[in-house]
């Protein structure tokens, strides 16, 4: 674990100074919206229960500004579903940083609620995504691919990212 958090702690701080050094404004954030409609959909797999079932995704991020640092930034609010044998569902807070061109890194800590033995368990969770779009007017599109993880649950998901500018 130690060695996955210093991994993810090396790319935010590398997106961080990005951020901070980029000299152009050239976002990705679907023009000049200030709010993006986002949908994922993708393959999971689940370490412990050693399945690979689909998930949806699907969140609503603000930017928190207009120019320098603050448009390529946003925060919001988000919910996955895992479709496996038994139930998986998380609610989220989202951090969305635009780093350099097309990419788009997430983190989103929130709460995973899962289905055991006919009983709902909850605990705390991590997302952590990494998404490059692709722009088609004010639609972004493009490949994801996330890890998450929480005590007693991890995951690893590859899929298709669809944000729409609001």
């Amino acid at each position: 674990m130690t060695s996955k958090f210093t991994v993810l702690l090396f790319v935010f701080a590398l997106s961080l100074s990005n951020i901070l050094l980029a000299q152009d404004s050239d976002t990705h954030h679907h023009h000049d919206s200030d709010y993006e409609l986002g949908f994922s959909f993708g393959l999971n797999h689940l370490v412990e229960e050693n399945e690979t079932p689909l998930s949806a995704h699907i969140h609503l991020l603000r930017k928190l500004g207009d120019e320098n640092i603050w448009e390529r930034i946003a925060l919001g609010l988000g919910y996955e579903h895992i479709f496996s044998e038994h139930t998986h569902y998380s609610v989220v807070g989202t951090i969305s940083i635009n780093p350099i061109w097309h990419f788009v890194f997430d983190v989103s800590p929130g709460v995973l609620i899962t289905e055991h033995e006919g009983s709902n368990e909850s605990q705390f969770v991590t997302h952590i995504e990494l998404t490059y779009e692709f722009e088609v007017g004010e639609i972004g599109i493009g490949p994801v691919v996330g890890y998450g993880v929480s005590s007693e649950d991890n995951h690893y998901t590859i899929g298709l990212h669809i944000g729409i500018g609001l």
